[in-house]
């Protein structure tokens, strides 16, 4: 493995984070590398190609320790290295996702035929695209690949369906709602509760301080860069960037009370609910107040 500093310093300037070399975050790149590695010992991919997909899942203003933590290092690690063709990643990803596009399709069609078709055409959307850009390189890391792998197999189906004349059935509309997330499982349980979020959100915001809101309307709204901000308030764009991500945890915080008090979920279900919902809350939060902006 490379010196977990040098890994740290790549993945820093590849984030445009305004961080030097932190011991937290060379531990976690190593536990995730190591990770990685125990998960997939055939797959090939050199250390500073990982760390860069990593850091191209990172904003300049995210607490990367936890937004790594959150990530699901190893998927990411085989699908990088897939969609990248590197040694071994390829036959891996074929033996324990391609080869279940049978169980993915199933509900739609099992014939062996349609799902060969499926796979092929999976394939090309996968790793060639329609402009040489692969889909495989659009994983986000936030759901499992497997559950992304189905979602995006499902999709192809309903779509090769319809290219030859088949309408739609019940079972199909409603699969192609999930077909569009990385994780349909956690899509469900998102769409479950998305009237208590939006409630306990609706109610974070309005506890915020007016200069708060004020900054996350310059933010989200009129998508004004922190160094605009931070002239507009005569401070330096670190306190800017500062004070929205205080705002935005605060809001975070606030419906995380909120729904733990609402919600019969397992521990786990839980913490894996709010996880997505952390991964959407700055389009919620701009939909919520582009929403108040027209009242």
């Amino acid at each position: 493995m490379a010196d977990p500093r040098e890994l740290a310093a790549r993945f820093v300037s590849r984030t445009g984070q305004t961080a030097s070399d932190d011991a937290g975050l060379s531990r976690e790149l190593a536990r995730a590398l190591d990770e990685a590695r125990r998960a997939w010992p055939t797959v090939e991919l050199p250390d500073e190609e990982f760390v860069e997909h990593l850091a191209a899942r990172v904003r300049p203003d995210d607490d990367a320790v936890a937004v790594l933590r959150q990530l699901r290092g190893s998927d990411l690690y085989l699908a990088c290295a897939a969609a990248r063709g590197r040694a071994g990643a390829e036959l891996a990803f074929e033996r324990t996702l391609l080869a279940r596009v049978g169980q993915f399709v199933g509900s739609i069609d099992g014939a062996a035929p349609f799902v060969a078709d499926v796979t092929q055409a999976l394939r090309i959307k996968l790793f060639v695209g329609s402009d040489g850009q692969g889909k495989l390189s659009q994983y986000s890391g936030r759901g499992a690949l497997e559950s992304w792998v189905c979602a995006v197999a499902i999709r192809t189906a309903i779509d090769l369906r319809r290219a030859g004349g088949h309408e739609p059935r019940e079972n199909e509309r409603a699969l192609d709602v999930l077909a569009a997330t990385d994780d349909p499982e956690l899509e469900l349980l998102r769409q479950r509760y998305d009237g208590q979020f939006r409630a306990a959100l609706e109610a974070a915001l309005t506890a915020l301080a007016a200069r708060d809101r004020t900054l996350l309307r310059l933010y989200f709204i009129e998508q004004l860069p922190a160094a605009q901000i931070g002239k507009l308030y005569r401070v330096h764009e670190t306190t800017i960037l500062r004070r929205i991500t205080r705002a935005r945890e605060a809001v975070f915080e606030q419906v995380r009370a909120a729904m733990s008090h609402n919600l019969r979920l397992s521990a786990s279900e839980f913490e894996e609910l709010l996880a997505l919902l952390r991964s959407r809350l700055d389009v919620s939060v701009q939909r919520l107040l582009v929403s108040e902006t027209g009242r």
